[in-house]
């Protein structure tokens, strides 16, 4: 049919003709029959793999079998639309079925030619195979799809904006960790940005800032809409449309929890957990600052608390611990200005750098606060020293050393009395826990002087037995009320609890160096003659004399008293307890002695 009308044709046509041939066009001219018979198609029907003939007698004179399937309904109905409403040309996109039976898609320009009356005379177009380009369409599309699946929901923070701060586009990541809505419109991004980070910024646009570092890892700080604080860990990159710069895109991780780690361990490296106050390193780091700035009048502050050993040992180190953070209480009310430094050195010892000049007057203030400490059933005690820096040439190490040597002078005048008094007040506190271990010792005292006397002991020994027998048992202050009132048997673990007295008695008496001779009685007084006693399993001679003294008294007035757990018995039935374990638990000799000065005196 095409060999038959080409003759027809002008030259310019037929090499337009022969142009087309060569291309992946095919032109069309089709009846206006329901089964659209074909009028005309050039020979580059041939890329589909049929003939022209096959579409004037073939199988495809019906040109919708040419069409696939699953499209035909679709091209017929937009075939139809263009029809009715009187349309000169349209545009589709449908898929054909190649003579191999391979499926590809063309893209169809139809023209319609009408008479004057608007009535359709001819209908005629241009085929396009695209299928390439659909192909290459749709892998984009796909890509696209998957980037976008990428980009929202990826588990770090992205957000693209613009010069003028307005983000164009966020992540759920990003919506999320600001507590905003996904896809809100017209944020701006200077609006999300902490003060601190604003401050940083000095002045410039978030965008300058970031495009100044665009090779750099930057960090920001983020105020969601909630006002919590998050840092972020950003790095930006430059969008370019058409060639020119456009937008940022930024990238970032929520660092938050590592800047919370970052500034605990900074803490906990420059703190006393305790206290709260600076630690040693951060003031020895202080005194190389100030050093380095050379800067004069700065005062040195040295404090030592009094009787914290003992403190610990009666009453725990949970009550010790209480005591530290009472005093840097203080330290802190007293000591308010920014230029003050308030160091805890170690377990006991506080050190304040200040430039505070009235330093003997605040040193009163401490003092005075201590001592109106009413929590403890002891007063609160610490020696100070002080020492100030006149001549830039002193070195601030020369002002410490000065300042720890005058409070350890002035620990020297006032330990010992405290240390008596913080006795004083751990007997008076076994007393309000126990009224009858106070009166065991009080009837204990009575009895050793009678035998004191009895057996002529000097008078340097009697006065250590008669206080040794007043704080045989002040370690008692640190075992439970309840244990101590307890009616019946201890358990195993309520008897070891009670055995701990005699030690922690000891560590208190030790501290203060006029009761430490005692400490040694106290310590050795459940000591047996044949070495099964506690704590030390000591025998015969070895258990100092004041002490074997005090096992028998002790055990003497612990019978003929009355006592919570029992009655008492006659002083004749407790004797005769004694003298069963004689050789045993009691020095035989000083056991005689004893009973014989029972006897005669009662």
């Amino acid at each position: 049919m095409a060999d038959s009308q080409t003759p027809s044709l002008s030259i310019d046509l037929k090499e337009a003709y022969d142009i087309i041939n060569q291309s992946n066009l095919v032109i069309f001219k089709w009846t206006l029959s329901e089964d659209i018979p074909t009028d005309f198609v050039s020979d580059s029907i041939s890329i589909f793999g049929y003939e022209p003939v096959d579409f004037y007698t073939g199988e495809l004179k019906d040109y919708w079998e040419f069409v696939y399937p699953e499209d035909r309904e679709r091209v017929k109905a937009e075939l139809n639309h263009a029809r009715v409403h009187g349309k000169s040309n349209y545009r589709n996109q449908y898929r054909v079925i190649c003579k191999n039976g391979e499926i590809r898609w063309v893209e169809e320009w139809v023209l319609h030619e009408r008479s004057k009356d608007g009535k359709l005379i001819h209908e005629k177009g241009i085929v396009r195979d695209i299928t390439e380009s659909v192909i290459v369409s749709e892998k984009l599309k796909e890509s696209e799809s998957r980037y976008k699946e990428l980009f929202e929901n990826a588990s770090a923070l992205i957000f693209t904006f613009e010069a003028s701060g307005i983000i164009t586009s966020y992540n759920h990541f990003f919506a999320d960790l600001l507590s905003l809505p996904y896809n809100r419109k017209g944020l701006i991004i200077e609006d999300y940005l902490s003060k601190d980070t604003k401050n940083i910024l000095n002045g410039k646009s978030f965008y300058d800032y970031c495009m100044a570092q665009i090779e750099a890892r930057i960090e920001v700080q983020f105020v969601d809409d909630e006002g919590r604080e998050i840092y972020v860990e950003l790095n930006n990159r430059i969008i370019f449309h058409q060639g020119k710069m456009g937008e940022l895109q930024s990238v970032g991780n929520d660092v938050s929890d590592k800047k919370l780690a970052e500034a605990r361990i900074r803490y906990l490296t420059e703190h006393d957990t305790l206290t709260g106050l600076n630690n040693r390193l951060y003031f020895d780091e202080k005194l190389i600052e100030l050093e380095k700035n050379d800067q004069k009048n700065v005062g040195i502050i040295m404090g030592d608390v009094n009787g914290l050993k003992m403190v610990n040992d009666a009453f725990g180190h949970k009550t010790g611990d209480l005591m530290l953070v009472a005093i840097a209480q203080i330290l802190k009310e007293i000591f308010t200005s920014p230029t003050d430094t308030i160091s805890r050195l170690s377990g006991d010892e506080f050190a304040i750098i200040t430039h505070e000049r009235n330093i003997p007057f605040m040193i009163d203030q401490i003092q005075l606060a201590c001592q109106k400490l009413t929590q403890f059933p002891f007063v609160v005690d610490i020696s100070l020293g002080y020492s100030i820096r006149k001549k830039v040439a002193q070195s601030l190490d020369s002002v410490f050393r000065e300042a720890d040597h005058l409070m350890y002078r002035n620990k020297l005048r006032r330990s010992k009395r405290i240390k008596l008094g913080m006795i004083d007040a751990l007997k008076t506190q076994l007393e309000v826990k126990s009224i009858e271990t106070a009166r065991h010792s009080q009837r204990m005292g009575k009895i050793a002087q009678i035998f004191g006397s009895y057996i002529e002991l000097n008078d340097a020994v009697l006065e250590e037995l008669l206080l040794a027998v007043s704080v045989h048992d002040i370690g008692m202050v640190s075992v439970d009320k309840r244990i101590i009132e307890k009616k019946g048997n201890l358990s195993t673990a309520e008897y070891k609890e009670v055995m701990k007295h005699s030690e922690i008695g000891y560590h208190l008496l030790i501290a203060t160096p006029s009761l430490a001779g005692v400490g040694e009685d106290v310590l050795s007084h459940h000591e047996n003659f044949d070495g099964s006693g506690y704590p030390q399993g000591l025998k015969a001679q070895e258990i100092p004399f004041v002490s074997r003294i005090i096992a028998i008294i002790d055990a003497y007035e612990t019978l003929t008293g009355t006592k919570s757990y029992r009655q008492a018995i006659s002083s004749d039935a407790a004797l005769e307890e004694l003298l069963r374990y004689k050789g045993t638990k009691y020095d035989p000799q000083i056991l005689d002695e004893f009973v014989a000065c029972i006897k005669n005196s009662f």
